[in-house]
């Protein structure tokens, strides 16, 4: 199925579906101990120019000198100096148009230097391999700890706008940092991101709970048909899970991207609602899909491209339209690269609970995946359970701070 569909971003008087209701969880949030303290980037990427400068002021006059261009098929790379330092930088996405998707790596065999736009966040989270290494008002920072021919994953999430922005960077240290040392990464990152034919970018909207009930006080003015404590909605029942399919959800889209033809699939899909009275199935309905939307916004180049997906589904027993109307609300932008790079920006109802997931594929059902962001919905009053009838309830942020 090759689809492009145009829905607008969803309304803030959305509200969330009464039979979302649950005995909610915590929100997300388990991080690191103590994060140390940066380090300073000497390769930095000027986000509004696309190319490196110094972060260090002693090197300022000699500047980033660019040494040797390897422009693939599925990948940008450069060889960089700063006096008598070369490094080997992947800037496949520092050549974005959008200035807010430009990020960039820059590597020797010693350390890694990050780089991102600055979008007015208090505070970045830098989280490598799953673990978080630094939070950091800053939009650069050297990791010291590294080791020579590893393959490290990092990503980088802040809060700004009103928006969650999140860049992921897969890094290939080099083994040393003479020429032909460098000139094999870089022919390395090239061959690793070849191998991929397709990215799969997944959203999911879950209960976790087994069983959930709708309080009157709730279905009442929400007008939905069922609630009380006579009726049961089956929920879930399960965690956050990565697996490409099976799991249960309530409303998801999965959007592939292919890396060797400009087509692009939609997969929309909403879960059974199940409602049960003294154990007996008394009701069994579908949300609808034509508001679950996913597209590409730039044209096809083998190495990056910008995407956008939103999720609107109503619930089947509560009311299609007007200000009672409820409903799951998400919408993301983003821009993903062949070789497993990525920006993502966007927001959420902060119900029920959300998944992200990124597939990777080079062949069958050989793929990566990449966790982008996991949300518990809160067991708060005037924070969880209201907002999923309630149109006071803001949206979310869409980023990850180190809670997976």
């Amino acid at each position: 199925m090759n689809v492009k569909r145009t829905t607008g971003r969803w309304s803030a008087a959305t509200v969330l579906p009464i039979a979302l209701l649950a005995a909610t969880v915590a929100t997300n949030g388990a991080t690191a101990s103590a994060a140390p303290a940066p380090s300073e980037a000497a390769f930095v990427l000027d986000a509004t120019t696309g190319s490196f400068v110094t972060g260090r002021t002693a090197l300022a006059s000699g500047g980033v000198h660019t040494m040797k261009t390897y422009t693939g098929k599925a990948t940008d790379s450069e060889i960089l100096a700063v006096g008598s330092q070369h490094v080997i930088a992947d800037v496949t996405l520092a050549h974005s148009a959008n200035r807010t998707e430009r990020a960039a790596w820059a590597a020797s065999a010693k350390f890694v230097d990050l780089s991102w736009p600055d979008l007015g966040a208090t505070s970045y989270t830098v989280i490598r391999d799953g673990m978080v290494i630094a939070r950091t008002s800053d939009h650069s920072l050297r990791d010291n700890t590294i080791v020579p021919g590893s393959e490290p994953s990092y990503q980088i999430s802040g809060d700004a706008k009103g928006l969650g922005h999140t860049w992921g960077l897969n890094v290939t240290v080099p083994t040393g940092d003479t020429p032909t040392a460098l000139a094999q990464t870089a022919q390395k990152v090239e061959a690793k991101a070849k191998k991929y034919t397709k990215t799969v970018v997944t959203w999911r909207s879950f209960i976790r709970q087994p069983w959930v009930t709708v309080p009157t006080y709730i279905s009442k003015p929400s007008g939905c048909k069922y609630g009380g404590s006579s009726y049961k909605y089956k929920g879930d029942g399960r965690g956050y899970s990565s697996a490409v399919s099976g799991t249960s959800f309530r409303a998801g889209v999965r959007g592939v991207v292919y890396w060797t033809k400009s087509s692009y699939e939609l997969f929309p899909e909403t879960g059974w609602t199940k409602v049960y009275k003294k154990g007996k199935l008394v009701a069994k309905r579908k949300a609808s899909t034509k508001k679950i939307d996913f597209r590409t916004k730039t044209r096809f180049d083998g190495k990056t491209r910008a995407v956008h997906g939103q999720i609107e589904a109503t619930d089947p027993f509560c009311p299609k339209s007007g200000i009672r109307r409820a409903g799951i609300g998400v919408y993301y932008d983003a821009r993903l690269a062949r070789n497993g790079d990525f920006y993502v920006s966007g927001s959420a109802r902060p119900a029920p609970d959300h998944e992200m997931y990124l597939f990777g594929y080079t062949s069958g059902s050989k793929h990566s995946t990449k966790t982008v962001y996991q949300h518990k919905m809160s067991t708060k009053l005037f924070s969880g359970l209201e907002c999923l009838y309630s149109r006071a309830c803001e949206p979310s942020t869409i980023s990850n701070n180190g809670g997976y």
